[in-house]
């Protein structure tokens, strides 16, 4: 965490803007496998933002993943659930996770994500349903993404405590995405994709 919170700093020093946070390593099985009890938290600043409709180049990358999720906006003082919107994060799976210290370092494989962050969030309502489509064609589904990722608001309170446990505050107004609301989806060049949440929204992006 020192060294992902130095490069963090570094980044906004040189003019990135921090717009929140993310989780990985949620479930019992990743949580188990790196031998951790609750997500890993990495950063997002908008020198990886793109916009709804954006491309995305993965050449050169080792292992493109897709991960459909959902963004958690921080309410007043940066605690609590103001809404939620969809996203889209673009991972490079380029080390093996149980070098978890590496690839905490690292920003847990983070390349970019994609968020409306002009959208109006939209009020929590559980069960938050996700349909993800390749090319205009289902790709992965979900009636129920918490069962992948868990309960929004114990996302959000975790992320607040986690990163007070290393002297930083959540703001109100940044998110938290939560980590894949199905299994990582692989991805290549070409490809277009959207993850709809049902009466939430949609965010696109194409792979180049």
């Amino acid at each position: 965490m020192e060294k992902l919170l130095t490069r963090r700093a570094e980044l906004i020093a040189d003019g990135a803007t921090p717009i929140g946070w993310k989780l990985a390593f949620g479930t019992e099985v990743a949580m188990s496998k790196v031998g951790t009890t609750g997500p890993v938290v990495g950063f997002l600043t908008d020198a990886t933002l793109i916009a709804p409709g954006g491309e995305v180049s993965v050449d050169g990358w080792t292992a493109p993943k897709l991960e459909p999720e959902i963004a958690i906006h921080l309410g007043p003082g940066g605690e609590g659930v103001a809404g939620i919107s969809a996203a889209i994060e673009l991972a490079d799976a380029d080390l093996p996770p149980t070098e978890i210290e590496a690839v905490l370092a690292g920003d847990i494989y983070h390349r970019a994500v994609v968020l409306d962050r002009n959208a109006t969030p939209t009020p929590l309502a559980h069960p938050i349903a996700a349909r993800i489509e390749r090319d205009g064609e289902e790709y992965a589904t979900t009636a129920d993404a918490e069962a992948e990722v868990g309960r929004i608001e114990e996302l959000a309170a975790w992320t607040v405590d986690y990163l007070r446990h290393f002297g930083v505050e959540t703001a109100a107004g940044e998110v938290v995405i939560s980590g894949s609301v199905v299994p990582l989806l692989d991805i290549a060049s070409g490809q277009h994709l959207t993850n709809n949440l049902l009466d939430v929204g949609a965010v696109e992006v194409s792979i180049t």
